[in-house]
């Protein structure tokens, strides 16, 4: 499969059709590991900062952060569609995880 030339990219169109390319080229990998690094840099610095190891409430606001920007990724076509649902399916996960814990009661 050939890919176009970076050099023949619009870049006037803004930054979502440079994403789209790198993309296409990496068959999507670029914007799943980004979304990886920004849950595990958020899980591994709420870990971090508090006193106890709350696991339960790292991975929930972990998988807020990532769904919101995943959600402004998902818009400018950086990330696709099944990862999108990856990462929504997960944050549901969290949530369901985060209500049901019963240390805060």
């Amino acid at each position: 499969m050939s890919y176009i030339s970076p050099s023949e990219i619009n870049s006037s169109k803004g930054i979502g059709h440079i994403l789209e390319y790198i993309n296409v080229v990496s068959q999507y990998w670029a914007g799943r590991m980004t979304m990886i690094a920004i849950f595990v840099l958020f899980f591994m610095g709420y870990l971090r900062s508090k006193g106890d190891d709350d696991f339960v409430s790292a991975f929930a606001v972990s998988s807020y952060i990532t769904f919101v920007i995943g959600l402004l990724f998902w818009l400018i076509k950086f990330l696709d569609s099944v990862s999108f649902g990856i990462i929504v399916g997960i944050t549901v996960i969290s949530s369901a995880i985060l209500f049901l814990d019963k240390r805060g009661s």
